[in-house]
């Protein structure tokens, strides 16, 4: 509301200073001119919100000065905008001369400028209603003179733009709808049963910003070509008496055919023709809707045939509604909703800078230091290179979207295992998995399905349970890790030491392997520690597990581990995470 009434009150106080009484005024003059005043009133307004948020405002010269400063900035550009408006005539002009449907060429640019003004997000029907309204006028004294016998029907025409330029509304959209529909990706379910409905009757907006096609050059593309090729397509189908011309007032909102049906008094080839319009539409819509998912989406090609869509860019078409926490604020809603933003930021930030790459940890045994199993590390690389460790996960997880971020580790992890490493077998490929993930419907079917095909003789995979993450539904969890066991994977319970973990893990769960968190080897250092330690050890050993301590980065610590009893180990002491490459050239000289 702020942002709309300051930029109105700048319009108003531009044009106001004009005092232009036009009849055009609306078509030359407001539209440039309020889409400046709009932008740069809400570049100045960002600018000082900080100030404003950070500062609070008291009674004194300092809270005064940011006051004027403000609103000083306002008036200069209330100013700016009054000498532009007398400077450029170009502003000011009878543009509706120049796109007024009166022949081919003026038609067909009439269409485009219409559809061009969706880039910012200004519906070009409400722009150009005077020359709308005039259309409407002489398409109705025509067609009832056309009745009368005295006139040929005109093929431009107010049915002509809205039968075959707008199916589906503009832009032409029944084309994209029915290409989401077509198209596999499932994050496209939820914009098609909010778009469907509407879009029989030919209202768009919310497809047009699900999609988006607002400030997005790429779907803007094929948003302006479609309705352009359509009128090319339908003028010259029309004048070649291919199709009848449109010899009734149709309502914008009918549906699409049977505005086609009704249009031209029952013709069935106008009916015909308005499906291959349709249908042309998808062939222009479909590569650009196609790009846009191979650049925000990695498709997983699983064993059986099957796809699965993981998002590795923003997501333009749909986000995942924020989950209900419990916070106590009053305005906890307000909250939730800023941590959301804030984590697309974040992530949108991480995307567009670089890639996600997985590097690996190697795990050994604390006698022979042997390598016998690694941990897979989700790692973010710049395009500069620069390596930057998981802590953007709280932002996905944030989000909602930490299954598809697990799994597509997991995927990518056991094709380097049948890629790379299946020529070192007896070893473990352990990968962390979120609670959040094992929750998920489909979860269990996706794994099985990716374990299909039988890992390298000699390979096992392992499972890490994020501990520091609390567990909400242990019960439904226990059952998940007893479907994962019966798959032939292996159960370890992360970080154990730290966040959320109760001894009740130790009985509840089945586990092979219990990773000590690095707290308790910080905690040697002071006194009793390494008793505690030792005690910790044989409390998890009575639960039939493994006992691996993470962080061992002193020959000191190495030493104290061993005496404790702990049997697996990894650390910076041994070695350090690494990319695929160097870890199969460490596995050729140390296996």
């Amino acid at each position: 509301m702020l942002s709309i009434s300051l930029s109105l009150t700048v319009l108003l106080g531009i044009t106001g200073l004009e005092n232009n009484n036009e009849p055009n005024f609306f078509v030359g003059v407001s539209l440039p001119v309020a889409l400046l005043a709009a932008i740069f009133t809400n570049l100045i307004l960002e600018k000082n919100i900080k100030i404003f948020r950070t500062n609070r405002i008291k009674f004194n010269w300092a809270s005064v000065k940011i006051i004027l400063i403000f609103f000083s900035k306002l008036l200069t550009l209330v100013l700016i905008g009054h000498l532009i408006l007398n400077a450029s005539d170009w502003l000011t002009q009878d543009i509706s001369k120049v796109i007024y449907p009166d022949n081919f060429t003026h038609g067909l640019l009439y269409e485009v400028v219409r559809e061009a003004t969706w880039f910012f997000g200004v519906h070009g029907y409400y722009i150009f209603q005077d020359i709308g309204l005039r259309l409407s006028n002489e398409t109705i004294s025509n067609i009832a003179a056309w009745k009368a016998g005295h006139e040929s029907l005109n093929i431009l025409s107010v049915p002509f733009y809205e039968t075959w330029c707008a199916s589906g509304g503009s832009g032409g959209t029944l084309s994209l709808l029915i290409c989401l529909l077509i198209s596999r990706n499932p994050s496209n379910k939820h914009l098609i049963n909010v778009s469907l409905p509407l879009a029989i009757f030919n209202i768009n907006e919310p497809l047009i910003f699900g999609v988006p096609v607002v400030l997005n050059p790429v779907m803007f593309i094929p948003f302006v070509m479609t309705p352009a090729v359509d009128y090319i397509i339908a003028y010259y189908a029309t004048l070649w008496h291919i199709v009848p011309p449109l010899q009734q007032m149709v309502g914008w909102a009918t549906p699409a055919i049977i505005n086609a049906w009704l249009g031209t008094d029952g013709a069935m080839s106008a009916v015909l023709f308005q499906i291959f319009l349709i249908c042309a539409g998808i062939a222009i819509y479909w590569p650009f809707l196609r790009y846009m998912e191979k650049r925000d989406y990695k498709v997983i090609t699983l064993p059986g045939g099957n796809t699965s869509f993981v998002p590795v860019k923003e997501n333009q078409f749909q986000l995942p509604v924020p989950g209900h926490r419990e916070v106590e604020s009053p305005h906890h809603y307000l909250s939730e909703a800023n941590e959301y933003i804030d984590a697309r930021r974040n992530i949108n930030e991480l995307q567009s800078s670089g890639n996600f790459v997985l590097w690996y940890q190697p795990q050994i045994t604390v006698d022979s230091e042997k390598i016998v199993a690694m941990e897979v590390l989700l790692r973010h690389q710049s395009d500069d290179g620069k390596i930057i460790p998981p802590y953007f996960l709280k932002y996905y997880e944030r989000i909602g979207m930490m299954p598809e971020v697990d799994f597509w580790v997991l995927e990518n992890a056991v094709e380097a295992i049948h890629h790379d490493l299946s020529r070192f077998p007896g070893m473990t490929l352990s990968v962390n998995i979120s609670p959040q993930t094992l929750l998920a419907p489909n979860f269990l079917s996706l794994v099985s399905k990716l374990l299909r095909n039988p890992l390298p003789s000699g390979w096992s995979l392992e499972m890490e349970i994020t501990e520091s993450q609390k567990v909400k539904e242990p019960e439904q969890v226990i059952e998940i890790l007893s479907e994962l066991r019966q798959l032939g994977i292996k159960i370890a319970l992360d970080d154990f030491g730290s966040g959320y973990s109760t001894l009740s893990y130790l009985t509840q769960y089945e586990l092979d392997k219990i990773k000590l968190d690095r707290t308790l080897v910080l905690g040697l250092a002071r006194e009793g520690g390494e008793a505690f330690l030792h005690h910790v050890v044989q409390l998890c050993k009575s639960s039939g597990s493994q006992v691996l301590i993470e962080g061992v980065e002193t020959e000191e610590e190495h030493h104290i581990v061993k005496n404790c009893g702990i049997h697996l180990a990894q650390g910076f002491l041994f070695h350090r995470p690494q990319p695929i490459n160097k870890l199969c050239k460490l596995l050729e000289v140390t296996t």
